[in-house]
């Protein structure tokens, strides 16, 4: 007899199948016939279920790859034996349907989840992206502006060196290097920034390769690296001992071949200590120092230079081997230095070309004529928290902000009754300010009761004002007021005529009218999701906009929608107001239920996702609290918001009122 929790397991396995078949009726029986040949495979049942939720969340982005998975897993049911890995790979296979449909049925068909079982590199891949805004931060502080840094595809994937690149304004780094740990790893993550920085700052890019020799683009790329870092060590001396701690190669480690040859004169070139006999290396090394004397910007003079050492090269006989990459690790392949087309070929079948037609424009195709529109609409991408890898998903959700319609809308009296209660928050009483000698106050004045016991002893009048108080300061406060515009909140609030989505205006007048001033700051905002791609989210009242009829009936027109990605909305919201210099900064959450959306299956992915995203906000000043009306909702509000940061309303009437409250009770804390 099944115990109650693997009944439990098998209920939640079967609800999965049953959302699989809704999504996906021919992966939903391709995967039922496999099921006799995985049950080895794949071991407990409480297993079944994470299988199952990564499957079908592949089914709803991409259906002909969930039956490429699915058909596999008949034949090869060794695929889910790491189930972490397995998690990964699908994922990492999701996020290729979104460039390229055909990588993403590619990579299902022929690859392995046995590329993401390393935990050592999946580790150091993630302390990589968590590095990425710092890096960032310091490529600016070089005048160096890039779009972003990724990482590249797994090894197995690719037949990439592990070499940075530079493509489209995005800085790409290996997922792990060999070899290197702890702070020598993120040393090693400055100088390649400040490599790649010195690149963009004086060398020519793009230029074309044209017939030159392979032995001679290497051999100008290596003199290009050594110049480009003379001329940032004149700016930036500090980086000549960061980068030379990487110049490793002597004659016993890197040997006569013309990798090690190269990476011995690259350290000669970078290290004026640095003792090496080897005739070809004192020949470069000479040839260099003599043009860095002269003028370092002449870069066609040092491309001579190269000639002269690629000659020299071929008289010994030597070859730039396969998979040669530039040495030492921290410096990039150097293809930012070259315009290879029309040098080789481009496989188009890998990357397919897209149009870009103006909004407005036409274009005929087999006589056939069509009119394009641009979205304009602003895209925001953001991460999402795994909960079963501890690990975020980069770049999984889209937020589209849309522009607000303008419709008219009216004030009530009982929102501008309940306005006069929160105005209370302006003046906020300040520890830090004591008014002393008071006729009237809070607490004795222990100074003043003194003074006055010795001056009725000296048999003078005492002065009565033996009291103080705290002062009153007002503390600048920038709230979000985020509504949930779900298409749940149509429904009635038990026991009243009165929608969810109501209370919720009713609430949000309440807030903007009672903050709307000159010191404050309030912001309304409102989100429904429709998948991870489109989580809509408006500004019915921004931070520098007044309350006024826009607004007002900005608000009015909001309808309910669709579902509720509660994290991405948070995230954007702490977004927000990261730019607010402000005392407080709070998120104020109107909701009716718990995270949903429609192609997320698993129980607790969102209500973590959730968690994680106020956490985030909580490490950046930023308070979160949440205002519910969903009776049942204190299991999964405390888990997301914390034991103290929650309040559920029983009643509608009662709603805006405790937005009121909960409102001062967060500006004074």
């Amino acid at each position: 007899m099944k115990r109650p929790e693997e009944c439990s397991q098998a209920q939640s396995a079967d609800r999965r199948l049953e959302a699989l078949r809704n999504a996906d009726r021919r992966t939903h029986e391709v995967l039922r016939d496999a099921l006799p040949t995985l049950e080895a495979h794949l071991g407990p049942i409480g297993r079944w279920s994470e299988i199952f939720d990564s499957i079908c969340q592949l089914s709803m982005e991409d259906t002909e790859a969930a039956l490429t998975l699915a058909q596999r897993l008949r034949f090869e049911p060794s695929l889910v034996e790491n189930l972490v890995a397995f998690r990964r790979w699908v994922l990492y296979g999701i996020n290729l349907h979104s460039d390229s449909p055909k990588r993403s049925a590619w990579h299902f068909r022929v690859s392995s989840p046995s590329a993401f079982a390393n935990e050592d590199v999946e580790g150091d891949a993630a302390h990589l992206l968590s590095r990425r805004e710092a890096l960032l931060h310091y490529l600016h502080g070089f005048d160096v502006n890039l779009k972003g840094i990724d990482i590249h595809e797994p090894e197995v994937l690719s037949h990439r060196q592990a070499v940075s690149t530079v493509n489209q304004d995005l800085l790409w780094m290996p997922r792990s290097v060999p070899g290197i740990s702890g702070l020598e790893r993120d040393l090693l993550y400055r100088a390649t920034a400040a490599h790649v920085a010195a690149h963009l700052k004086f060398s020519p890019l793009s230029r074309p390769v044209g017939n030159r020799a392979l032995t001679l683009v290497s051999l100008i790329a290596l003199l290009e690296d050594a110049r480009v870092e003379r001329l940032m060590v004149r700016e930036y001396p500090g980086l000549h001992g960061l980068w030379g701690r990487f110049h490793t190669a002597t004659r016993e480690t890197a040997g006569f071949h013309f990798t090690g040859l190269a990476a011995r004169l690259a350290r000669a070139l970078h290290d004026p200590s640095y003792e090496d006999r080897n005739d070809w290396v004192v020949s470069g090394r000479r040839a260099f120092e003599n043009l860095a004397n002269r003028d370092l910007h002449d870069f066609l003079a040092f491309d001579a230079a190269a000639r002269e050492l690629t000659i020299q090269v071929n008289q010994m006989r030597q070859s730039v081997p396969s998979g040669y990459r530039p040495a030492p690790i921290y410096r990039d392949d150097n293809e930012l230095l070259w315009d290879r087309r029309g040098a080789t070929p481009i496989d188009e079948s890998v990357e397919p070309k897209y149009e870009v037609v103006e909004s407005g424009s036409e274009r005929s195709k087999e006589g056939v004529d069509e009119t394009v529109h641009n979205d304009v609409r602003r895209r925001f991408r953001y991460p999402e928290w795994d909960h079963r890898l501890d690990a975020l998903r980069e770049d999984w959700a889209t937020v589209i902000e849309s522009g607000p319609a303008a419709h008219r809308g009216a004030v009530n009296r009982f929102v501008q009754k309940q306005a006069q209660r929160v105005r209370g928050l302006e003046q906020t009483p300040d520890r830090s300010i004591r008014l002393n000698r008071l006729a009237e106050g809070d607490e004795l004045d222990l100074t003043a009761a003194v003074d006055g016991a010795i001056q009725q002893r000296s048999r003078l009048a005492p002065d009565g004002r033996i009291f103080r108080r705290h002062g009153l300061r007002h503390r600048a406060t920038a709230v979000v007021l985020l509504m949930d515009l779900s298409v749940s909140t149509r429904r009635f609030v038990p026991g009243s005529f009165t929608t969810v989505l109501e209370v919720e205006k009713r609430a949000a007048r309440v807030v903007a009218q009672a903050l709307d001033s000159g010191r404050d700051r309030v912001a309304v905002h409102g989100f429904a999701s429709n998948g991870r791609h489109e989580v809509n989210y408006q500004r019915i009242k921004d931070f520098d906009e007044p309350f006024g009829a826009e607004q007002q009936a900005r608000l009015a027109a909001l309808q309910g929608s669709l579902s509720t990605r509660m994290g991405a909305a948070l995230r954007h919201a702490s977004a927000a107001l990261d730019g607010q210099a402000v005392d407080h900064k709070v998120i104020l959450m109107l909701t009716d239920g718990e995270p949903s959306d429609v192609d997320v299956v698993e129980d607790e992915h969102l209500v973590e996702d959730a968690r994680h995203a106020v956490a985030s906000a909580a490490a950046r000043g930023i308070r979160t609290f949440c205002l519910t009306l969903d009776r049942q909702a204190d299991v999964y509000v405390r888990r997301i918001f914390g034991s103290r940061n929650y309040l559920i309303a029983d009643r509608a009437d009662a709603f805006a009122g405790h937005t009121g409250d909960a409102l001062v009770r967060l500006v004074a804390h």
